[in-house]
């Protein structure tokens, strides 16, 4: 059995071609919110979405979910044609997480060259977290 102990959400935009911000080679904040696990024996599940446009050639984009500092999910996306529009869903249990605060961050970087590549986020993005206790 389990309980539903924390929730914790942050959605910059729900919705498709809603902002343009450029994704660099460093990592970029898209969407982050604090969380508080109240004991051990707590699984937090994730779920996100970022929306990504290719600008310039077919950019590599690594979207990369931080718990504190630390990374505890990723995935890499590759634009099949220029302009391409792509949501990049994310699914993920961080299992057994330490008792306290944690901030998790979802963050975009590009893989590939800035100079013969590039890509905006575009919205949808989201990061929604529940911690689940085990009981």
């Amino acid at each position: 059995m389990a309980q539903l102990v924390s929730y914790g959400a942050s959605a910059p935009t729900n919705f498709n071609d809603s902002l343009s911000r450029a994704i660099t080679p460093s990592p970029i904040i898209l969407a982050e919110f604090g969380l508080t696990v109240p004991a051990a024996n707590t699984d937090v599940v994730l779920s996100g979405m970022v929306g990504v446009r290719s600008t310039l050639g077919l950019p590599d984009v690594l979207v990369q979910v931080l718990r504190d500092s630390m990374v505890i999910a990723s995935t890499i996306s590759s634009p099949l044609a220029l302009l391409e529009f792509r949501n990049i869903p994310l699914n993920f249990v961080d299992r057994n997480v330490s008792e306290g605060f944690h901030v998790y961050r979802l963050v975009a970087s590009l893989t590939t060259s800035s100079l013969t590549t590039n890509a905006n986020a575009v919205g949808p993005i989201t990061l929604i977290g529940e911690g689940i206790q085990k009981i």
